[in-house]
């Protein structure tokens, strides 16, 4: 959650060396013409292989995997356990919780707002919290790219507090005090795109703001319900629990074993990080996420509008909720027990859903190189790292 880019930049180059009416789609490129198909027999074993190696090699419980290529053999995999104590294997469409591509569907919300002409990407911050400080300069078009200059409230220390007390309530307004308290540390607004979980709590708050309603209403009626995303969820703060049996773990240092961090209340994630779903759902909205099924087309081609993240290499840039990774679009996200990465490769209008039963105190995805790799795999004509 802190440092998911940054942190999967890292992995990837280590590796390497209201019901909202469906609009018109932006249009899908032609796949190239290809003589064979990509899943062979062959290609599915050697996939097979890699991945359950993969999952031993760096002790994750559970991997969950999904690639979608029309007119392909599904690949729909399972490795692993969803609870160590009972060795229960994990199923494919067992619950998990996304984390930060809870930010892609926080932009969606917005972005429907604005196809209503209820907010704009131009209004500043200060239209909704007069009293924000620097809210004047920062646009709600700067917290979507994640240029607002903002500094994160999730912080090294936070995140020690959180995973220590996983009960702990932590108040939207709360949060937003946090972050306005670190105004001295703002740099400039429009300058640099930096990976901030502060803007989309901030993104929520205008959202609730304008409508009248709680944020997990308006994901619900806006994206949830119009795409039949029935195994998708906002949970409420004080609702720690998963349906169905999977687990989610994190490993201690101290102890040299899992501790599981299944129950969590989500509040210090909120719109940028508390979504629960599952791999079916989530093939679904990838999609849909790219071809803006549920935005006006010219609020869709602003979205994929994007500028590299600071710092970083040139294939990783961000739009308005949304990461371009090299011809890879969607996001990534990690939360304590869990480390999740949603693809889709326009080109062949392809998806991929990794899902890791782990995630440890230190942030690090335990997903992004199975999707490194994976995708090099399957796809190398189109990856880039």
């Amino acid at each position: 959650m802190k440092n998911t880019i940054r942190i999967l930049a890292a992995t990837f180059l280590a590796i390497a060396v209201s019901g909202c009416a469906e609009k018109e789609a932006a249009p899908v490129p032609d796949p190239i013409p290809a003589t064979t198909a990509r899943m062979t027999p062959e290609l599915i074993e050697e996939l097979d292989t890699v991945i359950d190696s993969l999952a031993q090699a760096h002790n994750l419980p559970g991997v969950a995997i999904g690639i979608w290529i029309p007119g392909e053999e599904d690949y729909l995999r399972t490795f692993g356990v969803a609870n160590l104590e009972t060795g229960e294997p994990r199923e494919f469409d067992d619950q998990f919780r996304i984390a930060s591509v809870t930010k892609t569907f926080t932009a969606t919300v917005l972005l429907t707002l604005v196809d209503e002409e209820l907010v704009s990407t131009s209004d500043p911050l200060s239209l909704y919290l007069p009293d924000f400080p620097g809210g004047d300069g920062i646009t709600i078009r700067n917290l979507l790219r994640m240029r607002s200059g903002l500094v994160d409230y999730a912080g090294a220390g936070l995140l020690s507090d959180w995973y220590s007390n996983p009960f702990k309530y932590y108040p939207m307004d709360s949060l937003i005090a946090v972050i306005a308290s670190n105004s001295a540390d703002f740099t400039e607004p429009g300058v640099q795109t930096v990976y901030c979980n502060a803007n989309y709590t901030l993104l929520a708050k205008i959202a609730e703001t304008v409508t009248g309603q709680s944020f997990g209403e308006l994901l619900e009626e806006r994206v949830f319900h119009p795409l039949g995303m029935t195994s998708t969820v906002f949970p409420d703060p004080d609702d720690h629990l998963l349906a169905g049996s999977n687990r989610s773990y994190s490993w201690d240092l101290t102890e040299e074993s899992f501790v599981d961090m299944t129950e969590l209340n989500t509040s210090c994630a909120n719109a940028g990080g508390a979504i629960v779903s599952c791999m079916s759902d989530l093939e679904v909205y990838a999609r849909a996420l790219y071809q803006g099924t549920l935005l006006n087309p010219e609020t869709q081609q602003h979205r994929l509008e994007t500028e590299v993240f600071e710092g970083a290499p040139e294939f990783m840039q961000y739009g308005e909720g949304i990461v371009r990774f090299g011809e890879f679009w969607g996001h990534n996200g990690t939360i304590f027990g869990f480390s999740t990465e949603m693809y889709y490769l326009p080109q062949e209008n392809a998806v991929m859903v990794v899902n890791v039963n782990r995630l440890d105190l230190d942030d690090a995805s335990q997903s992004s190189g199975i999707f490194g790799i994976v995708s090099r795999m399957v796809f190398p004509e189109y990856v880039s790292w």
